[in-house]
């Protein structure tokens, strides 16, 4: 698709801004310094913002990585999976208003590599940016809400699925940062490398507080996160899946919008969009099924988002009990105090084609049946 005009503009909630300078490097060596050109500018800014923070994250380094790299979870996390826009954002949010629980903040995580030496100036200019972060849908980013745990790895490392936002006319080759099994023994080596070093950097600072982690691309490498950390437990809420794919190709385009540096690919962006989208759901959920079954019953639970909107305390309690977590009546007040506030919350409402339709249909029957959706025909 050939590169259409645009204003050139500065995005100071681009994820990229708080990456390493390293890591910026490789990512453009990577995409062969293939940056459109309305872009350059944001691209100069992420350059000059991480070659000056370089210093202060090798400083930073210098001080805290030995006691780091000593601090393994006490408790192996809980991790919340599920495609992206199946309610994982949501169903975090809530649980998060646990005090037992500590999890990806915005500036340990956007900003993981200077997060400890300019931690104050960090959360005063982040929680001004976070409010117009999340440009899919009508919820907001808060400095005291979590954040997926996959843009505290992407700062690190370039093995993060979510670099095909930011550079999608090569959007293949980050694929297998969702299927971590696909990369080489190298790469596999270095991301779980980057992966511990991003866990146990969040168990040191909260001082050995059970994580509780969410990031939709966790649910592609369970294997890998089940190496790491054994004794894990997981939280899977699924949903409808045509409105989980609409809303997901929605949120990608507008993403890409707002976060692309590069050109974007050949061909129909739509299609590229449904088919690449529709691909990583059928695989990922492909994997857990066949995974679900090894796991003890009270190491995974599976919800619907249909059932949390409906019946959140129900679903709560089921997590808690199922998963033999301490605390639930102490939290209920903060649960009840969150979900309060989430009343006038609007969805988006999106119209199902023909052809996607037939996509999701032949590529998500397994899903389907799995989880007893209605599957939508022409008769």
């Amino acid at each position: 698709m050939a590169e259409k005009g645009g204003k050139m503009r500065i995005n100071f909630a681009h994820y990229l801004l708080g990456c390493r300078f390293d890591n910026w490097i490789r990512l453009l060596w990577q995409n062969k310094f293939r940056i459109a050109p309305s872009k350059i500018p944001m691209a100069l800014c992420i350059t000059a913002v991480s070659a000056v923070m370089f210093p202060v994250a090798m400083l930073e380094k210098l001080i805290y990585d030995r006691r780091i790299k000593r601090s393994a979870p006490i408790h192996d996390p809980v991790f919340i999976i599920g495609h992206w826009r199946s309610g994982t954002t949501y169903l975090q949010n809530i649980l998060s208003r646990d005090p037992q629980f500590a999890w990806c903040d915005p500036v340990s995580t956007t900003t993981l590599s200077i997060s400890q030496l300019l931690r104050k100036p960090l959360t005063k200019f982040e929680s001004k940016v976070l409010k117009t972060a999340r440009p899919m849908d009508n919820m907001i980013y808060r400095i005291d809400l979590p954040i997926e745990d996959t843009f505290g790895l992407a700062t690190i490392s370039p093995y993060s699925i979510i670099h095909m936002i930011a550079f999608p006319v090569y959007y293949r080759q980050y694929l297998p940062g969702a299927f971590v099994a696909d990369l080489s023994p190298k790469a596999q080596a270095s991301w779980k490398r980057s992966y511990t070093y991003l866990i146990n950097k969040l168990s040191w600072f909260y001082g050995g507080k059970q994580l509780m982690l969410k990031s939709p691309d966790n649910t592609a490498h369970i294997r890998q996160l089940l190496e790491l950390y054994p004794d894990s437990s997981f939280v899977n809420i699924h949903r409808d899946p045509y409105t989980t794919v609409m809303s997901t190709i929605h949120m990608f385009k507008k993403q890409m919008d707002i976060l692309r540096l590069s050109r974007l690919p050949d061909g129909d962006i739509d299609v590229i969009l449904e088919d690449t989208i529709i691909y990583i759901f059928g695989r990922m959920y492909r994997e857990l099924f066949e995974l679900e079954p090894r796991l003890p019953e009270n190491r995974i639970i599976s919800i619907a988002y249909e059932d949390l909107t409906r019946d959140p305390y129900a679903c709560l309690s089921d997590i808690y009990s199922r998963l033999e977590l301490p605390g639930y009546e102490e939290a209920l007040p903060r649960f009840r105090e969150y979900i309060d506030s989430q009343k006038g919350y609007v969805k988006n409402n999106f119209t199902l084609n023909p052809r996607l339709r037939e996509k999701i249909n032949r590529e998500l029957g397994f899903y389907f049946e799995h989880y007893g959706y209605e599957m939508e025909t022409d008769s």
